[in-house]
């Protein structure tokens, strides 16, 4: 996947929210058919989010961290998720995007990232 990054006008932006809710799949083990745990985090940041991750996955187990995003909806608000590390890993991969996201996730795996000690959580 090629990154783009387009210059901008910070002030299109109309709303803020300044407590988040993360959502955590920690997954057995990488690509389909693995157990997955999930958790819904508040009073962190993204770099938190991603270090109570590697924190709480099992050895050789995978993890994904969304933001969780409401709108509203006919019947009330309707939530759903923007990915921000990974993806959900019981995809089954279709495109190249979701085989690179569950190849990069495995690879963390082994080789987790490296969150400053003043982001970590005990």
């Amino acid at each position: 996947m090629e990154i783009h990054a387009e210059l901008v006008d910070e002030r299109d932006s109309c709303w803020e929210d300044d407590s988040p809710r993360f959502r955590v799949y920690l997954h057995s083990h990488p690509g389909p058919g693995s157990a997955t745990s999930t958790y819904d985090l508040t009073g962190a940041d993204a770099l938190q989010a991603i270090d109570w991750a590697q924190s709480h996955v099992s050895a050789g187990g995978t993890y994904a961290v969304a933001l969780v995003w409401e709108r509203p909806g006919p019947d009330g608000p309707q939530r759903g998720l923007v990915w921000l590390v990974g993806i959900d890993g019981n995809t089954d991969p279709a495109t190249d995007s979701e085989r690179n996201a569950l190849r990069r996730m495995a690879e963390r795996a082994t080789t987790p990232v490296v969150v400053p000690p003043a982001d970590r959580v005990d």
